[in-house]
């Protein structure tokens, strides 16, 4: 794993998990995932969660 974080590689999205290969770097800022979506009109439900990226974390966020 690179400097991003720890999150196993299935939790990061396609362009976190490709900013971890050299000279591509930068495509973690192309991310969209940054929080979860919720299924509208559901008591929590996911339709796709935020990437596990380190450079996603909020502040005060801990690793689990």
């Amino acid at each position: 794993m690179t400097s991003r974080g720890t999150a196993d590689a299935g939790a990061l999205s396609v362009e976190c998990a490709l900013a971890g290969r050299a000279g591509y770097e930068d495509a973690c800022g192309a991310c969209r995932r940054l929080r979860d979506v919720l299924l509208p009109h559901s008591p929590g439900l996911l339709l796709e969660r935020r990437c596990g990226c380190g450079c996603h974390r909020r502040a005060g966020e801990s690793d689990r």
